[in-house]
């Protein structure tokens, strides 16, 4: 039973033991991103935020923000909540982190054009 309470509920106690922890991995998973873009050379824009790892890092800030806020309705009300919400974001949360890790150990490539395509093609 343990066992399952720390896959449910582990984000949820890992900002509550840190803050701020949420932050960090999103700014790690930012960071990790534009470093891959910048080793690949490839342009910064506003595709920016449609990467997996970029995606992900969003969703931990949100998560951080939901879960501090709870933490101070908790606080007011006396606690004692039954926390189902964390059932359905963790679950979430845990596959876009690993889609985010998958795709940055999947090696950095270009979509190669074929010879035989235009522009008119696209």
């Amino acid at each position: 039973m343990e066992l399952f309470r720390w896959i449910f509920f582990g984000p949820a106690q890992l900002i509550a033991s840190s803050s701020y922890a949420g932050v960090a991995i999103a700014g790690g998973l930012f960071a990790l991103q534009a470093w891959r873009m910048y080793r690949a050379g490839e342009d910064f824009d506003i595709g920016f935020f449609r990467r997996t790892p970029v995606f992900a890092g969003l969703l931990w800030l949100i998560f951080n923000a939901y879960e501090l806020q709870m933490r101070a309705i908790e606080a007011k009300a006396g606690g004692g909540f039954l926390r189902l919400d964390l059932v359905v974001l963790v679950p979430i949360l845990y596959v876009l982190t690993a889609a985010a890790v998958m795709s940055l150990l999947r090696p950095a490539t270009k979509t190669p054009v074929s010879p035989d395509r235009t522009d008119s093609d696209a």
